[in-house]
């Protein structure tokens, strides 16, 4: 019984000193009125704060709550006694009118509530004006963006600039409120209007504009908005720049290129911005445009420091232009081997001279069909003794891509394990990883082939990785059913034939595959591999017939995209058939949407359009 009556005193007295210490805790009467609020207890709440109102000195800590309070309890008329109280007594601070239109638009009184914050704006404005500030300008907009009023906020930003007489001032400002807005244009607008006279803040602009225009129509409208400011300011260097950004990004590179060269011959600093368009060109495989750069470069840049990079790069953009020019001119292949070691004369680098020769080995060897000069190219440049260099272990890998080509695929195999073990866990040794995994594909051996493949699926190089998993899902979709491998043995030796350029012994293997297989999956990769090997061989309309198969009954598949973006190319790069490339590029963005080829579809449906005839 003791120690029942002990423990409920000790209970009694923790009540009694926790009682205390909330009591001294809350002994502030702003605080107890919050705290009720905060518990839900609204009526002692709008009491406390009644009693709070009547003494100015508390209305600055009171004010938000105390006007949730009343609007959640819906006592408007006591609210708008209140506010209209506050505002009398406090005439320089435009919160509280802003407040009070709060409560109209809540009684949905809009009329008065804009006749009201008409007023604040003039009010701050014309202040503004006179004491030329525009702090209370910008703070007043941020009060009704906070309060939803956006379109006053506005409103605010404009007046405040047209009363300041700075057409750029708030431009950052405004541009925020527009995008929250989802408003592009405006936004857009204000993004170049800040560039207009802060070019030094060019890059800041260019990175909101890339995170902030995610879609190809925002590029377009950003596009057209700088067509209409330099047509306006045609002196702006930084419109021009933007432009040239902004074709980059739609990745229009010979648009970027005509922006980049008129800019160039404006601000004659050596040929920068032409340089740049070239190399991103050239790394986004758009070679007839880098080839036009960088030759831009080497004829009006003589000076220009960039102009021996750009002589080694205009002759590897002709490479790439003459290899997918078909059928392949040879004059024109001989032509380059003879610039080629024209440059290497020139040349007082190791390295840019061995990979020259390496060029020059792969163009004998893969377009000329000169295995014997190749070889000796690049075994007298492997002679050298240079070390452990990556030109050094692509000449290698070149050397036993010959080899293979030349039927010895046991010296290629060789080759490519001194790669691999020699740039162990990097790309290059992922490279000869993967050149050995095709080369046993070829073979036939697929099993070695996927264990390869697997690794390589997880390589850092994201361009390995994608070829590894095409070849591992080609092997799988067409062995999954066929225990014995014939039809996919027979694929695979067909690739081969090409790979050693019997091409018209492949052609015959494919005819003969479509006629015993007809009803197997791998019908749609043998049509899309004869349309690639008769346009090599210059044959276009017997291109598109296998391509069209494709398009008509095939489209379903994985290559449907594939198909339809080369029956383009066909028509517009070989045939010159502008109208038939224009619909089947209309056709692509239509059926195909998130296929990799839409910007470059896009880019070259504008293009045939003609969408770029009138670019400064």
């Amino acid at each position: 019984m003791k120690l029942l009556i002990k423990s409920c005193l000790t209970a009694v007295a923790c009540i009694i000193i926790n009682s205390n210490y909330a009591h001294a805790q809350t002994n502030d009467p702003v605080e107890i009125a919050k705290e009720y609020y905060n518990q839900g207890e609204f009526e002692k709440a709008k009491e406390e704060f009644q009693k709070l109102a009547r003494n100015r000195r508390n209305i600055s800590r009171i004010h938000d709550t105390y006007f949730k309070l009343l609007l959640t309890m819906e006592e408007f008329d006591e609210a708008e006694k209140y506010l209209k109280n506050v505002v009398k007594n406090n005439p320089t601070n435009f919160i509280y009118e802003v407040d009070l239109g709060v409560l109209y638009r809540t009684q949905n009184e809009e009329d008065k509530a804009n006749e009201l914050l008409e007023n604040v704006i003039k009010k701050i404005t014309d202040k503004a004006a006179v004491e030329k500030k525009s702090n209370e300008t910008r703070f007043l907009a941020q009060v009704f963006f906070e309060r939803n009023f956006r379109d006053k906020a506005l409103d605010t930003y404009i007046k405040g600039r047209n009363a300041l007489g700075q057409e750029d001032l708030f431009a950052l400002d405004l541009a925020n409120v527009y995008r929250l807005m989802n408003k592009k244009q405006p936004m857009i607008s204000e993004y170049l209007n800040f560039s207009k006279n802060q070019p030094q803040n060019l890059n800041y602009v260019k990175n909101s504009l890339q995170r902030y225009l995610q879609e190809p129509a925002d590029l377009d409208t950003l596009e057209m908005s700088l067509y209409n400011v330099i047509q306006k300011e045609a002196g702006n260097s930084t419109y021009n720049n933007l432009l040239v950004w902004t074709h980059l990004q739609q990745k229009n590179f010979s648009a970027a290129l005509r922006q980049a060269r008129a800019l160039d011959r404006r601000l004659a600093n050596n040929g920068d911005n032409i340089m740049n368009v070239a190399m991103i060109s050239f790394r986004n495989s758009d070679y007839k445009t880098s080839k036009k750069a960088f030759g831009y470069i080497i004829e009006d840049f003589p000076e220009s420091p960039s102009r021996r990079l750009a002589s080694r790069y205009v002759l590897l953009s002709e490479e790439e232009v003459l290899k997918k020019s078909y059928p392949v001119d040879t004059t024109a292949i001989r032509d380059l081997i003879k610039r080629y070691e024209v440059y290497i004369s020139e040349s007082r680098d190791v390295f840019s001279v061995m990979e020259s020769q390496r060029r020059i080995a792969l163009l004998q060897a893969f377009q000329l069909n000169e295995i014997d000069n190749a070889i000796e190219t690049l075994t007298s440049m492997l002679e050298q003794q240079v070390g452990r260099h990556n030109v050094v272990a692509e000449a290698k890998m070149d050397l036993a891509d010959i080899y293979l080509l030349n039927k010895e695929p046991w010296e290629s195999i060789l080759l490519y394990g001194q790669v691999e073990r020699m740039f162990k866990d990097e790309p290059l040794g992922y490279t000869a990883k993967l050149k050995s995994a095709k080369l046993s594909y070829f073979k036939g051996d697929f099993e070695l082939a996927q264990s390869n493949l697997d690794i390589l699926k997880l390589a850092t190089s994201r361009e390995i990785a994608n070829d590894a998993l095409d070849l591992s899902i080609l092997i799988k979709n067409n062995t999954v059913f066929d225990s014995t491998d014939v039809v996919m043995q027979e694929y695979a030796s067909i690739e081969l034939l090409l790979f050693q350029n019997q091409k018209l012994e492949a052609l015959q293997a494919m005819d003969s595959m479509l006629v015993k297989y007809n009803y197997h999956s791998i019908v749609d990769e043998l049509l899309y591999l004869r349309a690639q090997t008769e346009r090599e061989l210059g044959n276009f309309d017997s291109a598109l017939l296998s391509l069209n198969k494709i398009n008509e009954a095939h489209y379903f598949e994985i290559l449907g995209d594939d198909a339809l973006f080369l029956t383009g190319i066909i028509h517009q790069d070989d045939l010159g058939n502008t109208e038939s490339a224009m619909t089947v590029y209309n056709d692509l963005l239509t059926k195909f949407p998130g296929s990799i080829f839409v910007a470059e579809a896009r880019t070259r449906f504008r293009e045939l359009r003609g969408d770029f005839n009138n670019e400064n």
